[in-house]
């Protein structure tokens, strides 16, 4: 099934950057990577990394250029690079200043998730309980300003409440762009609070949102020893019940950092120690991805599963790429 037409779109990666992942993923044939700038970081670290990932787009130009639209996407693609979406997993970089939000936007930042994990001035994080969510004053006026400006809301770190209340509060649709769905996956995993109750994905998909299915270990049945074969039985069991034109791929895969860089992910400065400090800093990929080179196996085990050739290319990438369509103009435009 996979083959030089088909359009992928991977909607969160938080790569190191280097040459070698940007060569990985024209030898993965992917088209799109929507990329990590900032998870803790403050406005002024931020704009340091979209400075470095700017001399990456000069120094590697025959394999990445930066989009900020579709049209930009489909482009990029034709011009046989990948494109590179830029987002951020907190809204740390806003700091306590909603004119930040336009800023970063102009400056090409399209995806922002309210919150990566624990309690911030917006949201509440999947490590928190559930009876917080959106802040009433500036989380709302944060999502108010997302919605206006044309910057994607992203719920997948945060809590059951948090997403419930950005559904109800935000006026566009909104995403979970890395997660997957805890009743298929189960809670006998490392990290069960990432995943998504079977209600939170409806109230996503119900209000035109959309899934991106993960193949992070932490966060699949089975772990590392997550098989293709169960990794699609996901995909088909979600397309059965939110509908294949609201899922497609999140694969949260990373790469070239140190173990340093993902205990800075998991306590930033917010404590001494991780909540999850016993647990083992990197993961194990399931043997049939080792890489982002290895992207295309699983658009050919859904072609094998049955699926059919429009229905494999919804999911690889034209579900994503009509989303940010719809996600990334200004409102009312």
């Amino acid at each position: 099934m996979p083959n030089d037409e088909m359009l992928v779109i991977d909607c969160l990666q938080v790569p190191k950057p280097s040459r070698a992942r940007f060569q990985e993923w024209r030898d993965g044939s992917i088209d799109c990577v929507h990329v990590t700038l900032a998870i803790w970081e403050g406005a002024r670290d931020t704009l340091s990394a979209i400075g470095r990932w700017n001399r990456e787009f000069d120094e590697n130009s025959d394999l990445i250029a930066h989009a900020t639209s579709s049209d930009d996407i489909t482009a990029i693609k034709a011009s046989g690079r990948t494109a590179v979406v830029f987002g951020f997993q907190n809204t740390s970089p806003f700091e306590d200043d909603i004119d930040l939000i336009r800023v970063f936007h102009t400056l090409g930042v399209r995806i922002a998730q309210l919150t990566y994990n624990v309690q911030n001035a917006v949201a509440s994080g999947c490590w928190e309980d559930d009876s917080l969510g959106l802040s009433s004053f500036f989380g709302r006026n944060v999502v108010k300003e997302m919605n206006a400006v044309g910057m994607l809301i992203d719920i997948s770190h945060c809590n059951e409440q948090t997403g419930f209340d950005a559904v109800e509060h935000s006026e566009r649709p909104i995403a979970i762009t890395h997660g997957n769905p805890s009743e298929f996956v189960g809670f006998d995993i490392e990290l069960n609070r990432r995943n998504k109750t079977t209600e939170q994905i409806r109230a996503v998909v119900d209000n035109g949102g959309m899934l991106g299915l993960s193949m992070y270990p932490k966060i699949m049945k089975d772990g590392s020893d997550c098989s293709l074969e169960t990794f699609c039985e996901m995909i088909e069991w979600s397309a059965e019940r939110f509908g294949i034109d609201h899922i497609a791929l999140g694969s949260d895969w990373y790469a070239g950092h140190p173990v340093e860089s993902i205990e800075w992910w998991r306590a930033g400065r917010w404590a001494r120690k991780s909540p999850l400090a016993s647990k083992s800093a990197f993961s194990d990929w399931p043997k049939w991805y080792q890489s982002c080179a290895d992207t295309p196996v699983i658009f050919q085990a859904l072609s094998d599963r049955g699926f059919s050739d429009e229905d494999v290319m919804k999911f690889a990438g034209q579900n994503w790429l009509r989303f940010f369509n719809e996600s990334f103009k200004p409102q009312g435009t």
